[in-house]
């Protein structure tokens, strides 16, 4: 993605006209930290889905993106149609511990971890949890390049999405044309948080039309 960035206007100490850089949604670089990351892998909604769901926690992604109820059952349906190794690979586990699982399953049934309510259909949970809930939120395809992204790792999600810098150029751009409630909503913020930064803004010598005056 090539990142186009404007420069505009801004009025500072002794009639000073200063060049700024306008950021907007369309760049990593208005995301802070991680969410800059997922902005640059898959787009704003899933950015914005994510920040949703997880701002403020810290989340551990384990190395292993199947329940090890899942893996008995894969291995024992499958155990028929294709080879150790080619179960190995799928699973991300060693041969090794595939011919373990083999031969645990010849003796013993699989382990059904939860039941449908209203079918009385048995289920096996295929992901563990985190990648359960993202597989919910996105499907398949996304939660595997997530799970490639930060299997391991333990990742702090910040409570705000946007930088400050972001959060700077979004506000003078938008005083005269949005309300404090508006401006809030969209950043994240409360809106005495606003009034103060819009208060900073003015003591900065920030334009008087800017400020909606």
């Amino acid at each position: 993605m090539i990142e186009k960035k404007s420069c505009w206007k801004q009025y500072g100490k002794a009639g000073q006209t200063l060049e700024m850089d306008r950021y907007d949604k369309e760049t990593p670089d208005s995301y802070r930290s991680v969410y800059s990351e997922l902005f640059s892998e898959f787009g704003v909604e899933v950015t914005r889905k994510i920040h949703s769901e997880y701002k403020g926690r810290q989340v551990s992604f384990p190395k292993k993106l199947y329940t090890e109820q899942y893996i008995d059952y894969y291995v024992k349906v499958n155990s028929a149609s294709k080879s150790v190794s080619e179960m190995a690979v799928q699973l991300e586990y060693t041969e090794r511990n595939i011919r373990q699982r083999l031969q645990k399953s010849q003796k013993a049934s699989i382990n059904v971890i939860n039941v449908n309510e209203e079918t009385g259909q048995k289920i096996i949970m295929k992901y563990r949890p985190i990648y359960n809930e993202l597989f919910i939120m996105f499907g398949e395809e996304i939660t595997g390049r997530i799970y490639n992204l930060y299997k391991g790792h333990q990742i702090s999600f910040p409570k705000k999405l946007y930088t400050e810098k972001y959060r700077d150029s979004f506000l003078r751009e938008n005083i005269g044309n949005k309300k404090i409630s508006e401006l809030a909503a969209e950043l994240g913020y409360t809106e005495r948080r606003i009034n103060q930064l819009l208060k900073k803004y003015k003591e900065e010598y920030i334009k008087d039309d800017l400020l909606g005056k």
